[in-house]
């Protein structure tokens, strides 16, 4: 998607590592974020893959987040609740902070540089190098790639692909499908069909072989 895009190597891995490192959003500071996270049980995890941008959230109960103490304590907003509520404010209200996008790019750099002291590591690479003519996308992030990449580019790479058009949403777990499909209907259905749009990036054309993994040479034939 980014050589298509026209986007820089690394710019989707690195940003979805700022959100990871980030989480502020709407007025909530990433503390704040984080303390709902840990009073609701949830666990996030925002990574790209070969294949897509991954949002990842993990419950192990959904009756958490009760209010009030003694006699008088209810209960609140449950854990699919929270969830829901979370994933809307990614998709619409997500705040881009530099200081995120450092400590992002210090992981790839550090991952990077522990790959090149490593022989297993360094052997896996040249590999990878030579089955897929050198593409990028199965590839370590180099230092130089990762120093490149600006804020903005990083907040278009991934915004581009938050398109509620382009979204899918898989739930597994013990749920009452009913009220899943209702919190899904009123926090996410609700969002803008044009939301996120401002990110959209043209596609550039490329060749059909772009990409292509280069076919071995047959054996007796040189």
């Amino acid at each position: 998607a980014e050589r298509r895009l026209g986007l820089k190597n690394g710019a989707m891995a690195i940003g979805s590592r700022t959100m990871q490192e980030g989480g502020a959003f709407g007025p909530w500071t990433r503390e704040q974020v984080e303390l709902f996270c840990v009073d609701h049980l949830l666990m996030v995890e925002i990574k790209c893959t070969e294949e897509a941008l991954v949002f990842d959230f993990v419950f192990p109960t959904t009756n958490v987040g009760n209010l009030g103490f003694g006699d008088d304590v209810k209960l609140g907003i449950t854990g699919t609740e929270s969830v829901m509520q979370i994933l809307r404010e990614i998709l619409v209200g997500f705040k881009w902070e530099a200081d995120a996008l450092g400590r992002s790019k210090q992981s790839f750099r550090s991952s990077h540089e522990s790959l090149q002291k490593n022989l297993e590591g360094v052997s896996t690479e040249r590999v990878a190098e030579a089955m897929t003519g050198h593409d990028p996308r199965y590839l370590s992030i180099d230092v130089d790639s990762v120093n490149a990449i600006t804020l903005e580019e990083a907040r278009t790479a991934v915004m581009s692909q938050l398109a509620p058009d382009n979204l899918e949403i898989s739930i597994a777990g013990d749920f009452d499908v009913v009220e899943v499909l209702e919190m899904v209907y009123k926090y996410i259905g609700t969002i803008p069909a044009d939301a996120n749009a401002e990110y959209k990036v043209g596609e550039e054309a490329l060749p059909d072989w772009t990409g292509a993994v280069p076919k071995p040479e047959e054996p007796g034939r040189h």
